[in-house]
């Protein structure tokens, strides 16, 4: 299986290097595995299609924090890393 780029936005990059560094790590280590499967049939990685927005994103479950991305042929792009709290206010 071909395994899909990550490509992260300025956002989120900024959202990322504010975490502390072991939340980094867990967040890394769930977008290697996003990386294998983004489809995610086998339910191992916690994603989730969001509803009620016109694009097609989807947010990765690690712990408080949400990964929201969305595919584009084999790039998986990072849109938005943030505690659930926050993670979702910018959505339309």
């Amino acid at each position: 299986m071909t395994s899909y780029s990550v490509l992260v936005s300025t956002t989120a990059s900024k959202e990322f290097r504010a975490l502390q560094k072991k939340e980094q790590d867990r967040i890394r280590e769930k977008l290697k595995e996003l990386a294998e499967n983004p489809i995610n049939n086998s339910n191992r990685l916690d994603t989730k299609k969001l509803s009620g927005t016109e694009h097609e994103y989807f947010r990765l479950r690690v712990g408080d924090y949400r990964v929201i991305f969305y595919l584009q042929e084999k790039t998986i792009r990072v849109v938005r890393i943030a505690i659930r709290s926050d993670a979702y206010s910018w959505l339309d």
